[in-house]
């Protein structure tokens, strides 16, 4: 007897399974699964485990005027998966529909499934069921079955007729209940297996469209950056259309003709204004959901996710399809995550464009402090040359208005090591006069190393520190040497002088950026900037002997591999 009882619950148990591997196969029911906690998934998780415990007793073995069967799996899966309240409302619409049925053990049968399932509730938030062993699944079946005949032993009337039934059916059903268990247990292990693959499907798919797509993103979010960006999602990803927008229009569309007519336009409107009304990424059946959906439009369903800037909505990723739905586990992954990486990228194109505008803004300041400096100081010492030495004032004014119209006439980010060593000899020779003769400079410089590119304003304002801070100072020997050579891959470029130093402290302050000055600071970061982190200024200074300032550039570092 206990044999055929145990025989008829398992083909129970099978049946349920069955059922349940079939509802797990479903893309809606695996979102449900492992989607935030709220009503709506507290509601429909109920209702599925419930439904799943009501299979169990409508498939029971009838004995006794009493059913034996696996109701209680229902529930107790049902919490493991959804929680305490999913477990409780699983085990009331259950333990309902056995009260429904009667039998002496009715009422008791009833309580225990709501007690099972918040059984099954409460170890779902000690345990993660996807990490359970074994021996914890055999204990927990074990307690449910222990839970349920200790309440039938208890509530049912009379208690030598529940006794008489549960020494029947004690070992089939508690063997059937565990085992049952342990299927539901790997069936749901296998369905976050499932969904974990998509999701890695769909990173590496969505990290293979954001290394495309990069490039085209560092001028933010516009139609050109937009068009190039909707054609590699089409192109790699194979959806049916892939349409990017602002908030406000349309900025691309792949997958269909532009020329889709009023409808499309409408439609993709309708879709912006749902994405970005809602947090998460939001599906959408056209036909259903769209007042002006249209039968001609070719695409019945979409997938859309809202495209943010500093936690602000910038515009939409939207997917179409051709069929009512296609939105699997995979292409729901990769929709989030490529549109939260398209956010990143939309985030650091606005960083870099700032990044460069501060750069931009710093060189004017620099410009501007520049010409002041020579302006007031040159003027002056031209005025004194006026009536003693005309032929002095008039090389002067022509050194003078040289470096004015190199520095109005530079409009671009680089000049060649020649232009900027004019520039320098310009400046050199008015600064020699300002000295009285005390300042001897000394150029070695590899001809071959004349069209090299540098930026603007890197070598002016580290000769003008040495002159005005290290060796005007100086009452006599003062010494300045400009070296440029090749060094390796490398043109280094070395500036020295013999003048009074810059204190350790001074040093440590200019060195990390510290000071209120932008000369140095500004120098190197934009070397950092244009050729990397390893370049940049390199400061060696003794007070009282002076400082030697050294930088290296790529021999590649030629305008046209730069910018």
């Amino acid at each position: 007897m206990e044999l055929n009882i145990l025989l008829r619950l398992f083909e129970n148990v099978v049946i349920v399974a069955l059922i349940s591997l079939f509802i797990g196969q479903l893309n809606y029911f695996r979102l449900l699964i492992y989607a935030r906690d709220d009503w709506k998934r507290t509601v429909i998780l109920s209702a599925i485990f419930g439904f799943l415990s009501i299979l169990g007793t409508e498939h029971g073995v009838l004995i006794d005027d009493a059913l034996a069967n696996t109701r209680i799996v229902g529930a107790v899966v049902g919490g493991l998966v959804g929680g305490p309240v999913v477990g409780v409302i699983s085990g009331i619409i259950g333990g309902i529909h056995r009260y429904t049925i009667g039998g002496f053990t009715a009422e008791a049968c009833a309580i225990s499934t709501v007690f099972c399932g918040l059984l099954g509730g409460v170890t779902g938030i000690k345990y993660d069921m996807l990490k359970m062993k074994w021996q914890n699944i055999v204990m927990l079946g074990l307690t449910a079955e222990m839970i349920q005949k200790i309440l039938v032993l208890l509530i049912a009337k009379p208690f030598t007729a529940a006794l008489a039934l549960e020494l029947k059916i004690a070992v089939p059903t508690t063997i059937i209940t565990i085992l049952g268990v342990m299927i539901f247990t790997r069936i749901f292990r296998s369905i976050k297996l499932l969904q974990d693959q998509s999701g890695a499907m769909a990173a590496n798919l969505a990290l293979s469209i954001a290394s495309r797509t990069l490039p085209h993103l560092r001028t933010g979010l516009n139609e050109t950056s937009a068009k190039q960006t909707a054609e590699i999602i089409h192109e790699i990803a194979n959806v049916d259309a892939v349409v990017i927008t602002d908030c406000d229009k349309t900025l691309s569309i792949a997958g269909v003709r532009n020329d889709s007519g009023l409808d499309g336009k409408a439609i993709y409107s309708q879709v912006t204004e749902a994405v970005l009304k809602q947090n998460d990424i939001r599906l959408l059946s056209l036909d259903k959901e769209l007042a002006h959906f249209h039968r001609s439009f070719p695409f019945k369903s979409a997938v859309g996710a809202k495209l943010v800037r500093n936690s602000k909505p910038v515009g939409t990723l939207q997917i179409y399809y051709k069929n009512s739905f296609k939105g699997t586990q995979t292409y729901l992954n990769l929709v989030d995550g490529l549109a939260k990486l398209l956010s990143v990228q939309i985030e650091l194109a606005e960083i870099e464009e700032q990044t460069k505008m501060r750069q931009q803004a710093e060189l004017n300041a620099l410009q501007a402090q520049i010409k002041p400096h020579f302006l007031f100081n040159t003027l002056s010492t031209i005025m004194s040359y006026c009536r003693t030495n005309p032929e002095l004032a008039r090389n002067l004014l022509g050194n003078l208005s040289d470096i004015f119209r190199r520095n109005l006439n530079n409009k671009n980010n680089f000049n060649s090591l020649k232009e900027e060593l004019d520039g320098i000899k310009s400046y050199l020779e008015i600064e020699k006069v300002r000295f009285a003769n005390r300042l001897q400079v000394i150029m070695e410089i590899d001809e071959s190393l004349l069209n090299i590119q540098l930026p603007v304003l890197t070598l002016q304002p580290i000769i003008e520190n040495s002159i005005h801070h290290g060796l005007f100072p100086k009452m006599n020997n003062c010494l300045l040497s400009i070296n440029v050579c090749k060094k390796g891959n490398h043109v280094q470029i070395r500036v020295e002088d013999n003048g009074i130093g810059i204190h350790e402290n001074r040093l440590a302050e200019i060195l990390n950026h510290q000071t209120k000055g932008i000369g140095f600071s500004n120098i190197h970061r934009r070397l950092q900037s244009i050729y990397g982190k390893e370049y940049g200024l390199h400061i060696k200074s003794e007070p009282g002997a002076g400082t030697i300032v050294t930088f290296e550039i790529p021999m590649t570092g030629l305008k046209e591999d730069v910018i």
